[in-house]
């Protein structure tokens, strides 16, 4: 239904006005006032580019201001039709007086009228304004005319425009806190308060300022960590020698922590500020604003010129020509390159360090800038233990280096992952991290939920070359990357494309052999982009596994690679290269051995199978228990190697010979069944060529178990014959070791035929030899220390290790706490964190805690010792901390003076 003229004046109930002209009359006055208050806030907001000194409301004329040399008298009318005489005679009248006061000195400056309007002047006023005796400092301004100096705002035609004016004004007002059309209405409001004559109807630039609300009190400040800061790897300095510094990391990488926190330590004034709730375009000036809050002085910021943006930040820098200023910018992601290189050109002469997510465009933002972004590395193995220790789901060494493999070790996925652990795996961290590995946890997480995105943005070629190379696990090599991205139907321009692409993002890592590999933390969510069909699975499997097995056969081992091709092994169940490679001594030497008991007792329990496969199975899994200790297992599994044997002897050879022995000698030893042990190896020995290695292992064997059996002496007797046997074998003198380097050995064994299996078994023997000597308390010479060259010469760095510790603890006995260090920190440490011996490697620490307390330096061994106290380790190795622990605060006690 169309309106009425008359519905047009109803009022909120409905109901019509009773006198429409009295509600016309009232409306067209407040409008009219309105109009007037909006234009004196206009002038307000062009105070300081006019250099005003004052505006006065409500004076002499609705507004009055005083600037160098003039004084302008405003007054301002609204009307419904052209601008008549009538509408302004008055006031051109009534200014003869006001230019009377002038012109006798009793007022400064030059006067001048303006009259400002909404409409045009209608045509009898538009001719008496061109007459020759109309006032030339009388000025009629009008939405159709130019104001008559440059800074005075325009006339508008009505209140919309008006406000519109006003608010696009208030945008530009450098430093504000308040939203443009906030302060439109905040500057209004005092103008009508002013105009009741209540307080100062004069406004001046220090009250302008004010007003602008241009510099608050609250600025931005660092903030406030949740959590008790736990230092990340290898932490950069806050504030270095670089003027810019560019520190990536996914969100939760701890970027902001870490600048917080190394914040409360540094010496020099820092300015903190988060670009996330601003508008690219309103971030140079938003910090121009903090810097000049923080650095400048009235007087400077009143001399700053009216600008915005980028050109207020360069003003603002100007300003602090001589002050040394230190910036930390937050979540520089959402700039864009060229906007950030804006910043840091403007800013020439202060330090910023800038803080952000990996971003696409982050090669050509370091180029612009002439740098190399950093990053930080994330927690370590102690900080994560300590984490999971508090969560109440302590995990073991090799579960927590897990973990950090899951979350690249950033602080909030790792604080996220603890929760998990604790609400929803019963404190189970291990079975947490198998449920992830496996992306069968049903709580969601803090870093699936900010990795997805990314991922989910990604092209399918960028998913696909993330996925495989999630699925390789180890760093690839650009041709192992090319020839596995075949069987997923990749092709090698998009494979280059996906690298490229994964690059740009953070996800992926260059190592400094030139081997790519993904990112950590992205690692778990990247495998749900895997080929979902089993065939297509199956053969990447398969050609992983071929090209590891290349790299290992060609010289490029490392335990890493080794690992992950023996899992494949056993996953695509290649028993037929699993099990020769699990009947090796190197095998047990690897940390990951007993993670393939499952693959063997499957094997073992095979009655198909040849009866050879389930003896190389048997082995090991008998071996794996002797390790452990576990008696039972043992009996068991050497009861069945020998009924396989009694059942398929005719098929045995040497080797099998030799291994069944083995067993059955270290089984009469848990007996102490001497008798039983020499015969077995009797038997045995009878079936062996003379002078042969086989016959060499044996005696080894029957050694090892006599001193089991704590016939140490004729363990020691059998040890000694056998040094001197492996000696000769490996036309060696006693002069070629005492005092040689590993390196002066290994020249002197270069040129035999050496077998590095028979350094190793020398070094077993010396180093059998050593701890039957200490049982018997009876010296053992240099013994120890030549096992631990050969067993460095073998790679067998479990034993290496091992033995080191037995070393160490003779250097402290003798005092020599600066030769157990070195050995400690030089060879024993890196060799167990370089082969990833996780089970072992607190213990080496443990010990190091201890030799340091000897040395008197009791802070580091105490924090040593309590950081391993945040690991979940077996019963008996717990005891062994505790009791390392006693020891540091007894070596501690006997330090302190005593009283008196």
């Amino acid at each position: 239904m169309p309106e009425t003229p008359e519905s047009l004046h109803a009022d909120v109930h409905g109901d019509t006005a009773i006198d429409a002209d009295q509600l016309v009359r009232i409306t067209s006055l407040h409008r009219g006032f309105l109009y007037q208050h909006l234009y004196a806030a206009a002038c307000l907001l062009r105070f300081k580019t006019a250099g005003m000194h004052r505006l006065l409301v409500e004076r002499d004329e609705d507004l009055e201001a005083v600037l160098p040399g003039h004084h302008l008298y405003l007054q301002v009318k609204t009307r419904s039709r052209p601008l008549q005489w009538g509408d302004v005679s008055g006031a051109v009248d009534g200014f003869a007086a006001v230019r009377a006061r002038h012109t006798e000195g009793k007022r400064s400056g030059q006067p001048q009228l303006v009259i400002v309007a909404n409409m045009p002047p209608g045509p009898q006023l538009a001719a008496k304004m061109e007459t020759a005796d109309w006032p030339g400092d009388v000025t009629v301004l009008t939405p159709q005319a130019a104001p008559p100096q440059e800074w005075l705002p325009p006339a508008w035609s009505d209140l919309e425009e008006g406000i519109a004016w006003c608010t696009h004004e208030a945008a530009q007002v450098p430093f504000s806190s308040l939203a443009p059309l906030t302060l439109v209405w905040k500057l209004a409001a005092h103008v009508v308060y002013a105009c009741t004559g209540h307080g100062d109807q004069a406004f001046t630039a220090d009250t302008v300022e004010d007003l602008h609300e241009q510099f608050v009190k609250e600025l931005q400040t660092f903030p406030v960590l949740a959590h008790d800061y736990l230092p990340q790897a290898d932490e950069p300095a806050l504030l270095t020698d670089d003027r810019v510094r560019l520190i990536t990391g996914f969100s939760g990488a701890g970027k902001t922590a870490w600048a917080a926190h190394a914040a409360q330590h540094c010496p020099e004034p820092l300015t903190y500020f988060d670009t996330a709730a601003l508008t690219a375009d309103a971030v140079a000036g938003g910090l121009a604003r903090e810097l000049a809050a923080r650095h400048l002085n009235t007087d400077q910021r009143t001399g700053l010129p009216h600008a915005s943006g980028i050109d207020l930040l360069r003003a603002v820098h100007h300003q602090l020509d001589g002050t040394s200023v230190a910036v930390v910018l937050d979540n520089v992601h959402r700039l864009s390159a060229t906007e950030l290189k804006q910043i840091t050109e403007a800013m020439p002469t202060a330090r910023l360090v800038l803080l952000g997510q990996p971003r696409p465009d982050q090669t050509t933002l370091t180029a612009h800038l002439g740098i190399t972004a950093e990053s930080l590395n994330g927690w370590n193995a102690d900080r994560v233990a300590q984490v999971l220790a508090d969560a109440g789901a302590p995990a073991d060494a090799a579960t927590v280096v897990r973990l950090i493999t899951l979350t690249g070790g950033l602080p909030l996925y790792v604080r996220n992952a603890a929760l998990l652990a604790q609400n929803h795996y019963a404190h189970d961290t291990a079975r947490m991290c198998q449920a992830l590995t496996d992306r069968q946890h049903t709580a969601p997480t803090a870093q699936d939920l900010i990795l997805e995105e990314t991922f989910e943005g990604l092209a399918p070629h960028a998913q696909t070359t993330a996925s495989l190379l999630a699925l390789a696990e180890i760093p690839l090599a650009e041709d192992e990357l090319s020839r596995l991205s075949q069987d997923a139907g990749l092709g090698p321009k998009d494979c280059a494309r996906g690298l490229r692409t994964l690059g740009g993002f953070g996800i992926l890592q260059r190592t400094g052999d030139g081997l790519t590999t993904l990112h950590d933390a992205t690692r778990a969510l990247a495998t749900d982009y895997s080929p979902q069909h089993a065939d297509t699975q199956h053969q990447l499997d398969l050609t992983l596994s071929a090209i590891l097995h290349d790299s290992l056969t060609s010289g490029s081992a490392s335990p890493r690679r080794l690992a992950r091709w023996a899992r494949l092994l056993a996953r695509t169940e290649q028993t037929d290269q699993l099990l020769p490679f699990a009947s090796h001594d190197y095998f047990f030497d690897q940390p990951f051995a007993v993670d393939f008991k499952p693959t063997l007792q499957m094997v073992a329990d095979d009655h198909a199978a040849r009866p050879i496969d389930r003896f190389d199975a048997l082995n090991p899994l008998a071996t794996l228990a002797l390790d452990a200790d576990d008696a039972a297992a043992h009996k068991q599994l050497t009861g069945e190697l020998t009924a396989l044997a009694d059942t398929h002897h005719e098929d045995w050879e040497i080797r099998e010979t030799v291994v069944l022995a083995g067993h059955q000698m270290h089984q009469h030893a848990y007996d102490r069944d001497t008798k039983a042990l020499n015969a077995a190896y009797l038997a045995a020995r009878a079936a062996l060529p003379k002078n042969s290695a086989a016959r060499r292992i044996l005696r080894y064997n029957q050694a090892k178990s006599l001193y089991h059996a704590e016939r140490y002496t004729q363990a020691d007797t059998i040890a000694l014959n056998l040094v001197e046997t492996y000696m000769a074998h490996l036309r060696l003198e006693a002069d070629d070791i005492v005092g040689a380097s590993v390196e002066q050995v290994a020249a002197r064994l270069s040129g035999a035929d050496t077998d590095l299996d028979d350094c190793k078994r020398l070094a077993d023997c010396l180093a059998l030899r050593a701890r039957c000597r200490r049982q018997l308390d009876q010296p053992f010479g240099l013994a120890a220390l030549h096992a631990l060259k050969f067993y460095q010469l073998a790679q067998a760095w479990r034993h290496f290790v091992t033995i080191g510790q037995d070393i160490v603890d003779d250097f402290v006995e003798l005092g020599d706490l600066h030769q157990a260090m070195k050995l400690l920190d030089d060879a024993l440490l890196p060799a167990a964190q370089q082969q990833t011996l996780a089970d072992i490697l607190l213990a080496v620490r443990a010990q190091r805690a201890v030799v340091l307390a000897h040395a008197g330096d009791f802070a580091t061994a105490r924090t040593e010792i309590n950081n391993l106290l945040n690991y979940h380790v077996p019963p008996r190795q717990a005891q062994e901390i505790n009791n390392q622990r006693n020891l540091i605060e007894q070596l501690a006690r006997l330090e302190r003076p005593g009283p008196g």
